[in-house]
């Protein structure tokens, strides 16, 4: 899919096409609604929100192709925007906000696992506090690297490192009960 996105990046910055910005859009609006849904706790501005990024973006589309992560530039410009709603709405302050986010999304690999399974997984990672959850979710399931959470949170790398083992290792502990052969040894495995 990464060399798909680079393509439609391609052909929307070089060719001004709007059936790969469509595209584009669809393959993002599900996680990013479900990331800015989290932080405004509000479905309609959620969706006006991630809108707006993408119609700044097809504004500034001829610049789009020097942009190295277009997943962690997305989710940046999504993470202000929210941030923005929110000062406006209640003048709160970014670590507030940052520390009530949770959120799902639900990845084609998920439509894999049965219904049953994937309900109590994702019961499993919703157990997780919301800084540990939103974490995990960034570099398990959007696949960002530790240092993109970092910078998209503004928090350490380590604080990242930290959470995804915490996270890893309390997802492992729920999921024995249901999943017997739940694999311990990757625990500790890094996403750098």
């Amino acid at each position: 899919m990464e060399q798909n996105i680079k393509e439609l990046i391609r052909l929307i910055s070089e060719q001004d096409d709007q059936l790969a910005f469509s595209e584009l859009y669809r393959h993002y609006f599900p996680g990013l609604f479900s990331f800015v849904s989290s932080i405004v706790k509000d479905k309609q501005e959620a969706e006006e929100i991630v809108l707006e990024v993408f119609t700044k973006l097809w504004e500034n589309r001829k610049t789009i192709i020097e942009v190295k992560n277009l997943s962690g530039y997305l989710y940046t410009a999504c993470k202000y925007a929210s941030i923005s709603f929110l000062r406006k709405q209640k003048h709160l302050e970014p670590d507030e906000i940052t520390e009530s986010a949770s959120y799902s999304f639900f990845t084609p690999e998920s439509q894999l696992i049965s219904k049953e399974n994937l309900h109590l997984i994702n019961e499993a990672i919703n157990s997780l506090p919301a800084k540990c959850q939103l974490i995990f979710r960034l570099v398990k399931e959007e696949r960002l690297k530790y240092m993109e959470v970092a910078q998209l949170l503004d928090i350490s790398v380590k604080t990242v490192e930290t959470q995804v083992y915490i996270a890893t290792k309390k997802l492992i502990e729920i999921l024995k009960k249901p999943f017997p052969g739940v694999n311990t040894g990757s625990a500790g495995k890094k996403n750098v």
